[in-house]
Parts: C-alpha cells; sequence; structure tokens
C-alpha cells in the first residue's frame, strides 16, 4: 500500500473513531437519567424491529459476546423496559421484547437528542449526508464479513 493510502485510510478511521467517542458521549449526557447508550441502542433496535429476539441475535447485531449483552439486558430488565420470557420451543433460549415502558423511554431518550440530530442535519447537509451513507454502509459490511 502507497504511503498517500496508509494515510488517507487511517486518518479516515481515526476520524470515524473519533466521531463514535464523541457522539457517545455527547448522547450519554443528553439520555434520561440512568440511561446509557448501550441501552438506548438496544431500545431503539427492538422497536425498529419490532420482533422478539434472543440474546444471541441481539449480540451478533451489536458484534458483542454474549455474555456482555446479558448485564445491558439484566439493567434493562430491571428498568421494565424490556420482557424476557422462555424461549417455548427451546427451554434452554431466553426471549427478548420490548416492554410498552421501554417504547415511552426510547421516545423519550431520542426526543432528547433530536435536538442535536438536527443540528447536525441543518450544518451538514441531508444531501451530503446520504451521499457518504452508502460509502460508510460499505466499510462497515468489510469490517463485519472481517470479525466473523
Amino acid at each position: 500500500m502507497s504511503k498517500n493510502k496508509i494515510v488517507l485510510s487511517t486518518t479516515l478511521f481515526s476520524e470515524i473513531t473519533a466521531i463514535d467517542h464523541l457522539l457517545k458521549s455527547i448522547l450519554n449526557k443528553k439520555l434520561p437519567n440512568g440511561m446509557e447508550f448501550s441501552h438506548f441502542s438496544i431500545l431503539h433496535y427492538l422497536s425498529y424491529v419490532d420482533e422478539e429476539k434472543t440474546p444471541a441475535q441481539i449480540a451478533k447485531t451489536f458484534n458483542l459476546s454474549k455474555g456482555a449483552i446479558t448485564n445491558t439486558l439484566n439493567k434493562l430488565f430491571q428498568a421494565g423496559y424490556i420482557h424476557i420470557r422462555p424461549d417455548w420451543n427451546d427451554g434452554r433460549k431466553k426471549i427478548i421484547d420490548i416492554s410498552q415502558s421501554g417504547i415511552k423511554a426510547k421516545d423519550l431518550a431520542l426526543s432528547d437528542i433530536l435536538p442535536l440530530l438536527d443540528e447536525i442535519m441543518l450544518i451538514i447537509k441531508p444531501e451530503k449526508i446520504s451521499l457518504i451513507l452508502p460509502t460508510l454502509r460499505e466499510i462497515r459490511i468489510l469490517l463485519n464479513k472481517e470479525n466473523e
């Protein structure tokens, strides 16, 4: 790889990492009391897919181990944001679904962060974001394959 490509690729990933860190830091401050970014992410995902999932499926979606996701799911369950029930077909598995209070908490969290997202969309126009999304998605897919 040429020196120019090395600099370009490392700069790209430095920017992505910085954006990720800053966004999580800002969002954690704006989320309702006691809610963490990981909680919001899972609630948002469960409300988006609108179907029950196993902990393993959720862990795979977020590229985490089942053990790592279990801790977050337990916190969400204790807060009343999700339902956890046995899988009637396989007693060893559990099934996760978002509760009505989880939907309300996700909606409240979203309303708390919408002003920031709106500001970003005002500064960086939707047309520009639409142009970079396919490239970012392609990078994510390539990295996901490498991570499997």
